[in-house]
């Protein structure tokens, strides 16, 4: 699946949880979800490993669960101009890790 072009990016309201939504090649919608980490008991990280949805993630439909490797991969080529993507490629780059001061 290639992305064609991205819908939206954004922070949802459930705390951080990050996406964007994209066309793509093969005529469908997706959303590459990140997941936060903020109500489990993972204290690592920000974020859980990236998850593609057909439609959305209120979907349920998992089309693929990346690797952080993979996830860079998806989102290296892509330019889109949004904060919030900004912020989303960032937590890709950083493997969705927590870093303390």
């Amino acid at each position: 699946m290639k992305v064609k072009n991205i819908l939206y990016a954004d922070i949802f309201r459930d705390g951080g949880s990050y996406g964007f939504g994209f066309d793509s090649d093969d005529g469908n919608q997706y959303e590459f979800f990140l997941q936060t980490t903020v109500f489990s008991a993972a204290q690592d990280t920000t974020h859980h490993a990236p998850v593609i949805y057909l439609d959305d993630c209120n979907s349920g439909r998992v089309v693929r669960s990346l690797s952080w490797e993979e996830a860079k991969k998806f989102v290296e080529s892509l330019h889109y101009s949004d904060q919030r993507f900004d912020e989303l490629v960032n937590i890709v780059a950083n493997e969705g890790k927590r870093f303390f001061n």
